[in-house]
């Protein structure tokens, strides 16, 4: 019975954290300066989230959609010559150009606010 009822805890523990965004709060270094700034990843129990970097706007944006109904289709897409990768694109809402999804913060390698390779984050907040 205890293995059993273990096996439900994990069972529920890992269905939450699954639903489960995140807030991170990253730093960089631009040069002497220090940089801060917060970006989420990852949906809630209602919906699901894109995330991306518009380098126009400087800004972090988001698309979000209910949870459960389809999830937006790319606009476009683009070959990386140095990957051989093709990269779809995706509409932002405020966003002219469409823009490459960043799938999660262990994916975004360089900090695009300052180039920065070796940023800092940490997580800040969970959300459902």
């Amino acid at each position: 019975m205890l293995k059993y009822t273990l096996s439900l805890i994990l069972l529920a523990l890992l269905t939450n954290i699954a639903f489960a965004g995140t807030g991170y709060q990253v730093t960089s270094q631009d040069g002497d300066e220090t940089v801060t700034y917060r970006v989420n990843f990852g949906g809630a129990r209602r919906f699901e989230q894109h995330t991306a970097y518009d380098p126009a706007s400087e800004k972090f944006v988001y698309l979000k959609w209910d949870r459960g109904s389809d999830a937006p289709e790319p606009v476009c897409s683009i070959w990386n010559h140095e990957t051989g990768k093709t990269i779809k694109l995706y509409q932002f809402p405020g966003v002219e150009n469409p823009l490459p999804i960043i799938p999660s913060i262990n994916a975004m390698k360089v900090c695009p606010k300052t180039g920065d390779e070796n940023f800092k984050h940490r997580a800040m907040l969970a959300y459902d």
